[in-house]
């Protein structure tokens, strides 16, 4: 029995991996069939390692047919591998060379968590641990979802759902999913992801659903990739938020320029048209002429005059607010045309004051 899950893990793994490393060599228009057979060489290994890396690991053997030539390819990537600080345990480049598989499946394993699934962090957790937490917080909302692992918590298919509904919930019904029905919601899981996502098909239902326990690197694996298509989704999302954001700050700023503008005309229009009135007024000497003006002098004192305080106060509030808004977005700052300046209107104010005690 144990021989039989022990090579059931090893099919497994061998899928997934052969899946997802063609995902990555597809850019070079590569691809292999065998992940035993294909890495023989050494060849496909430093494909691999440059396109992961963006590195390039210098010259090898492209053709190389002597036992030596393969030998020199292995070690030149196992080379570059522990440059990058990556701890290599027992695997050497003939457990390559010869076709160990279990030595290459934990290969593979080991470029997987550095360069796929290490990135994960929550809360200075392992990348393991991060990945299973941001899991748990998704799909905590989900009565019937219950992830405590990467193994048996997947096997009905609502785990992959629940993650799909709850960044993309006009993807799928999560409310009308049978929960019975273990391979349909799986299937449906994972077309969904690969065809409106573009997460690439590293698993099949067969390999998750009603599996007692289904490949924990398998499955981290392929998960991986949610995370990392979610995350940008959820960048891309947080900065158009932000963008949003700063276009209504702008858009306010520009409004309160607008508004600081018309209002300051306004007052000096008033202040203008007030000082004009007195010029033109004349006094005819009678009582009842005396007694009116002094009415309107009254008025003006009591209702315009308050007004035009209270106004000229607020625009010299408004002009700090717009500065401090512009400031802070670090924009140029905004200084009103100099016939609407503060100077400006505090000059006819002066002159209004001077007019008011000629009266």
């Amino acid at each position: 029995m144990a021989v039989l899950l022990d090579d059931a893990w090893v099919k497994v793994q061998a899928k997934t991996f052969t899946k997802w490393l063609n995902n990555k060599i597809a850019a070079r228009n590569l691809q292999i069939n065998d992940l035993v057979k294909d890495l023989s060489d050494g060849i496909i290994l430093i494909h691999l390692l440059e396109i992961l890396s963006n590195e390039s690991l210098g010259r090898y053997a492209a053709r190389p047919k002597l036992r030596v030539q393969r030998f020199e390819n292995v070690n030149i990537a196992l080379e570059f591998i522990k440059s990058r600080k990556i701890q290599l345990t027992n695997i050497g480049a003939e457990d390559i060379v010869d076709g160990n598989r279990k030595i290459i499946l934990g290969l593979i394993w080991t470029l997987i968590l550095r360069f796929t699934i290490s990135d994960i962090n929550d809360q200075g957790l392992s990348a393991r641990e991060g990945l299973l937490l941001w899991c748990q917080r998704k799909t905590a909302c989900y009565d019937d979802v219950h992830v405590e692992n990467f193994s048996s918590s997947w096997n009905n298919g609502l785990a992959f759902c629940a993650l799909l509904d709850i960044h993309r919930p006009d993807l799928i019904d999560y409310d009308k999913l049978d929960t019975s029905d273990h391979r349909g919601n799986m299937q449906l899981a994972f077309d969904i992801a690969s065809r409106e996502i573009g997460i690439p098909d590293l698993l099949d239902v067969e390999d998750v659903c009603d599996v007692a326990k289904p490949d924990e690197r398998s499955l981290m694996t392929y998960i991986a990739y949610w995370f990392h298509a979610f995350s940008q989704m959820d960048r891309v999302e947080n900065a158009g938020r932000r963008v949003e954001k700063f276009v209504s700050n702008m858009n306010g700023a520009w409004e309160m320029q607008n508004s600081y503008e018309v209002r300051m005309r306004t007052l000096l229009m008033q202040i203008a048209e007030q000082r004009q009135a007195w010029e033109v007024a004349r006094f005819d000497g009678s009582y009842a002429d005396a007694r009116e003006q002094n009415r309107e002098f009254s008025r003006y004192k009591q209702k315009s005059k308050r007004a035009w305080v209270a106004e000229k106060s607020d625009l010299a509030g408004l002009l700090g607010n717009i500065k401090t808004k512009l400031a802070t977005y670090r924009l140029l700052p905004y200084e009103p045309p100099p016939e609407l300046s503060v100077e400006s209107l505090e000059k006819a104010w002066v002159g209004l004051v001077d007019a008011e005690h000629r009266r």
